[in-house]
């Protein structure tokens, strides 16, 4: 990946804490004097999760920030509050607190969510955007399927693991992850938290059921029934909203990589090839790549047709 001038001198990678919409949040940050590119990361994952990425994009001179959504990695997990407005006000306020003008969103999967709704909101305060297998319209039946998927991951919420290798050999063990590598070892490592009786993954099982309670949803299926029989409207509401965005109104350009392979099941992609096709139709400024990999892959895996797109994307917008 290039195309921002590169540093001459590289200052080094930092963490630190801001308050935003009354939480603090946690973010990483790879210093660089060319155009300010922020990482929404994806559902369960946390701000390492870029980090490969990000160094790439980094080595080119850009500067580079990925930040733990609330509720996950090191940012404050509060008991409720979550949903998009919410992750678009955390957003909000980190643009505001380093003053970054027009940046460029670079996300993955519900992070992709994050960014469109972002753009929708406030069309002219995004630079571009960079949608690597998320933000695409799904029907009912396709968006049970997607949980099935995601069930696989909520296995390794709210367990005490004794060892680090006793949780590295789950994920090692899941279909969803079929190439292993350093980055990938990296980034289970850093999603761990030291607990009295071992080792605990960074998010509370209760924060991915608020998430997806906002978007009309649940881990479980029984408690989608539950939530409709207690408040109806309210679930279906949710519902509606999140299967209705106005891409149209999106005035930056776009690129969409959509990950081909399945994960776990016959057509269990994240990212359907209708949806694909939609939002290249209906975002005005949007181009797309198809990349031969999964939703995980697309993410950890070297791949040079995923980096000659996000290449030539990012020279495009400086010419």
């Amino acid at each position: 990946m290039s195309t921002s001038k590169p540093n001459t001198i590289q200052k080094k990678y930092k963490e630190e804490f801001i308050t935003a919409n009354h939480v603090k949040i946690h973010l990483g940050i790879w210093p660089g004097r060319g155009k300010t590119i922020i990482c929404l990361h994806g559902l369960s994952g946390n701000l390492y999760s870029m980090k490969p990425l990000a160094e790439k994009l980094n080595r080119n001179g850009y500067k580079v920030i990925s930040y733990d959504l609330r509720g996950r990695g090191k940012s404050d997990k509060p008991q409720s509050g979550y949903g998009f407005k919410n992750h678009i006000d955390d957003l909000k306020g980190i643009i505001a607190h380093y003053k970054i003008k027009n940046p460029i969103f670079f996300a993955h999967s519900f992070g992709c969510m994050i960014a469109l709704r972002f753009a929708i909101l406030y069309p002219k305060e995004v630079k571009a955007m960079i949608l690597m297998d998320g933000g695409g319209l799904l029907s009912l039946s396709k968006r049970l399927q997607v949980l099935k998927v995601l069930q696989q991951s909520f296995e390794r919420l709210d367990i005490n693991f004794s060892s680090i290798n006793e949780y590295l050999n789950l994920i090692k063990n899941s279909p969803l992850i079929p190439n292993w590598t350093k980055d990938i070892e990296n980034y289970f490592r850093f999603e761990l938290e030291k607990t009295k009786n071992g080792y605990m993954c960074h998010m509370p099982g209760y924060v991915m059921e608020e998430e997806l309670k906002e978007m009309g949803g649940s881990m479980l299926k029984r408690n989608i029934i539950k939530y409709l029989l207690q408040s109806p409207k309210k679930v279906i509401t949710k519902m509606i909203e999140n299967k209705k965005l106005n891409f149209e109104s999106i005035d930056t350009q776009v690129l969409i990589l959509r990950a081909t392979e399945m994960n776990l099941f016959p057509n269990d992609d994240l990212l359907p090839k209708i949806s694909f096709e939609s939002m290249l139709k209906r975002i005005p400024f949007a181009r797309g790549e198809e990349i031969k990999t999964n939703h995980y892959g697309i993410l950890f895996d070297e791949n040079k047709k995923r980096d000659r797109a996000i290449n030539l994307f990012l020279k495009r917008l400086n010419n």
